[in-house]
């Protein structure tokens, strides 16, 4: 079998090669077979005629700045902080903002850490054009490009910049991200390329015209700035949560105001009071600790190679239950090989081989089963010149040429191109063994390339090009992991539905008789009979890239959360529906652009271990939202009760900071970076948001009571003070009696939460071997909440609180622990493992 090599390859068409018309006027100095030579080039560079590259890696540092500063939060907050600095309260003011600082100031720093990772990355991934200078096809990075550049497009390839058709050979351009037609448009001589749009099929030559900011996609952009941003289920949730605490705040916020005015409160305080109540019900801190966990995610994902296009796709990827992926390229290693030719009727081997050559050899441009083909048969013996051509494309599923002999020949899928049953059959046959068989067939009738490809009369079958395609090395090993991930796997290909089965099965999919279905019985389901196909489907054979995008669509509606690895054009319609979009680095470059996730080695491999971390972060961002949540809830629920008992405010800016820095800052920190490692946390609603709802009930009821307790008692042992020793007037006495209160209440807080931290972390002090099992947890936990403590002991004027006697200290031990207690006897308890069913019954 003839290797590969340089004679065996044909170049990109030129004029010469193929007859087609050039229009020399549209740039006279420019030679289109030549194009820009080194002096040009250098001079359109120092004029600065250069194009501008945008990576789309990242964001840039100004979004960044923005995103994390001017939040709604932010902005609220920041003017009731600027409010407290007015009224001298400048110490409260500090403490009240030292969350939000620290939040945004953690948030740009590892937002831009993962910037600098994540654009180095996307360098090796960066659009390359081919462009004709000095006689000779040159890859460059598309920022390289200077106007008056001739580049060349082939299936697959993005126009960078727009410019004139010089050279043609039936190019089919898809506009649909411009345009939203989805038709491909036909591009003759003097038409214009527009940039952001893909040849499909065929191949063509044109002059870099309108670059940078003056390009079509660009002007498009800017005058448009429509972006769409597509939300994970758990950013769905977090979002939906933050707007009922907002909804809720604006019923507060007015009760608060009414109540402030009816009990004569200061505007100090009202103040003061406001910053409190704003900072328990809006989580910004989760809101940042989430994305600064997305950040982080792909920074360590990226170093597995794989590019992370869309931060919140570092979600996506734990979301994934189903993924479809092709076949060619991605289990196979796309590097195929003719393994045999088989000829048909009256056919012999030679003149199979003749027509194989002749259209290998005569075609425009050469997809990888042309480039096999042409390798095995060499160059054509017979001297025929082509006439017309129809490229090949996933839609049609063949291509055909016509020669100056009066013959056309069709290459293509058997069961389109082959009206013979028996032919077909055997053909079916031999894609059962793994093989891709293309069928070979010829017509004495011309075709029609200008208008609506049709296929000829009287075709006469000729012969079957068997192709022979690898598995990937270790693509059964990433199979069997990724199905331990629970994700179920589904094969969409254009190729029989008998090779797509033969090979997934290889690869350790389980491929069941009944879940195999082809276009022809997808097109005839009705609408609902497709939607269950397309849910219990495990391959699905000569599949055009419409019916994949269907199918995907399908599976999204039924409640799937779909994942796409594709590495071609014809994979780029399901990109678009899937949820989680994959594409190949060697693939073509429309698929890379519309993806999500870029596999930079072109290796399945890499997909496990990204969804290992991708189910890492969830894990943390999940924890982080248990302790956030159950801190506001019993922060504000404490305040409700108190306000109810018309007692003063039970907590202050100061005692809201160390709460929050204690036993949420730090620990969320500390699950962030890998510190800790949280217990697994399944379902949002019932393990998240469930829990903290009855955390936040149990540990504002310590609170309060604590609260309550402690300004009534500290304020009867104030009774017995003899008058000689100390006369206190009323003023004095409830300040007294509010310090030792808030105390109380904030050790109280301190120390459920800390519980509740230690929860997740798989402590529980009723065991004290697990204080043991995971030292790291203990020892971080005592310390955050020993230095708090100590803290607001050792400067208490400052904290403005009294120290606890020995019935506050009393309250401080007993009532988050016994709290807690009874949180823990009710969430394993029967009666909560049965609510929703109780609930649920009629």
């Amino acid at each position: 079998m003839p290797q590969p090599n340089s004679a065996n390859t044909p170049e990109l068409p030129t004029s010469n090669s193929l007859n087609v018309p050039v229009n020399p006027e549209i740039n006279p100095e420019i030679n289109p077979e030549i194009g820009l030579s080194d002096n040009e080039v250098r001079d359109r560079k120092r004029r600065g005629d250069i194009n501008t590259i945008v990576l789309r890696s990242s964001r840039t540092y100004q979004d960044i700045f923005k995103e994390n500063v001017f939040t709604l939060f932010n902005v609220t907050f920041g003017v009731i902080l600027v409010l407290m600095m007015v009224l001298g309260q400048i110490t409260d003011a500090l403490f009240s903002g030292f969350s939000v600082f620290m939040n945004i100031l953690v948030g740009v720093a590892q937002e831009i850490q993962a910037k600098l990772t994540l654009d180095k990355l996307a360098l090796l991934s960066v659009q390359k054009v081919k462009v004709r200078r000095n006689g000779e096809s040159q890859e460059i990075p598309v920022g390289e490009l200077v106007r008056d550049d001739l580049i060349e497009l082939n299936p697959g390839d993005r126009a960078p910049v727009d410019g004139p058709v010089l050279v043609s050979q039936n190019v089919e351009m898809d506009e649909s991200l411009l345009t939203g037609e989805s038709d491909p448009v036909a591009k003759q001589i003097d038409d214009i390329v527009l940039s952001g749009s893909f040849c499909l099929a065929g191949s063509c030559v044109f002059r870099a015209d309108k670059i940078g900011n003056e390009s079509y996609a660009v002007k498009l952009s800017q005058s448009s700035r429509v972006y769409k941003r597509v939300f994970t289920p758990l950013q769905k949730k977090i979002d939906t949560l933050v707007e009922i605490f907002i909804l809720v705040l604006i019923v507060a916020a007015f009760l608060y105001l009414s109540s402030s005015l009816n009990s004569g409160r200061t505007m100090v305080d009202i103040i003061r009071y406001a910053s409190v109540i704003i900072n328990s019900f809006v989580p910004a801190g989760l809101i940042l600790s989430i994305s600064v966990a997305f950040a982080i995610g792909a920074v360590e994902i990226s170093k597995r190679r794989t590019l992370i296009q869309k931060i919140n796709a570092v979600d996506s990827m734990n979301s994934v239950r189903i993924l479809c992926t092709d076949k060619t390229g991605t289990l196979t290693q796309n590097k195929l090989l003719v393994k045999a030719i088989v000829p048909l009727g009256d056919t012999d081997e030679d003149s199979l081989r003749e027509l194989i050559a002749l259209y290998t050899n005569l075609m425009g441009t050469q997809n990888s089963s042309a480039k096999a083909m042409a390798s095995f048969t060499d160059k054509p013996r017979s001297p025929s010149q082509l006439v017309s051509e129809i490229p090949f494309s996933s839609s049609r599923k063949w291509g055909a040429i016509a020669i100056d002999i009066g013959t056309t020949i069709m290459v293509g899928a058997p069961e389109i191109l082959f009206t013979n049953v028996e032919m077909q059959e055997q053909a079916k046959q031999y894609a059962r063994q793994g093989l891709r068989a293309i069928a070979v067939v010829t017509s004495e009738n011309s075709i029609d390339a200008e208008k609506n490809p049709q296929l000829p009369d009287n075709c006469r079958e000729r012969g079957l090009v068997l192709l022979e395609d690898s598995l990937r090395p270790d693509v059964v090993d990433t199979i069997a992991q990724l199905q331990a991930l629970n994700v179920r796997l589904k094969v969409i290909s254009g190729d029989s539905v008998e090779t797509v089965a033969s090979i997934a099965r290889q690869a350790g999919i389980a491929v069941p008789d009944d879940a195999v279905f082809t276009q022809k019985t997808l097109e005839a389901m009705d609408n609902q009979t497709f939607s269950r196909v397309a849910a219990s489907g495990a391959v699905f054979g000569r599949i055009t890239p419409d019916m994949k995008r269907r199918l995907i669509s399908a599976m999204v509606k039924r409640g799937g959360y779909v994942g796409m690895v594709g590495d071609g054009v014809n994979d780029v319609p399901a990109f678009k529906e899937a949820q989680l979009a994959i594409a190949m680095n060697d693939g073509a470059q429309i698929s890379k652009d519309v993806a999500d996730i870029v596999l930079l080695d072109n290796n399945l491999s890499a997909l496990p271990q990204a969804f290992a971390a991708g189910d890492s972060i969830k894990q943390k961002i999940l924890a982080s939202s248990l302790l956030y949540l159950t801190k506001n809830i019993m922060v504000i629920l404490t305040i409700a009760f108190a306000g109810f008992v018309q007692l003063p405010f039970p907590v202050e800016p100061r005692h809201m900071t160390v709460l929050t820095m204690a036993v949420v800052g730090l620990p969320t920190i500390w699950i962030s970076f890998g510190w800790l490692k949280p217990k697994r946390l399944e379902n949002f609603l019932r393990d998240v948001l469930g829990y903290s709802c009855m955390a936040g009930i149990f540990g504002a009821i310590a609170m309060t009571t604590g609260y309550v307790l402690s300004y009534y008692i500290s304020g009867w042992a104030l009774l017995k003070v003899p008058y000689s020793s100390a006369m206190l007037n009323s003023d004095t006495f409830q300040d007294i009696a509010k310090g030792q209160a808030q105390c109380v209440s904030t050790f109280i807080g301190i120390f459920f939460v800390l519980l509740v931290f230690w929860t997740l972390t798989d402590i529980s002090i009723w065991k004290v071997r697990t204080l043991f099992k995971n030292p790291t947890a203990t020892i971080l936990g005592i310390v955050a909440v020993g230095l708090s403590v100590a803290l607001m002991l050792i400067f208490p004027s400052f904290f403005q609180v009294e120290i606890p006697d020995q019935f506050g200290w009393t309250m401080v031990i007993f009532l988050p622990t016994s709290s807690y207690y009874l949180l823990r006897m009710l969430h394993s308890s029967k009666l909560l493992r049965n609510l929703p069913r109780y609930l649920s019954q009629p």
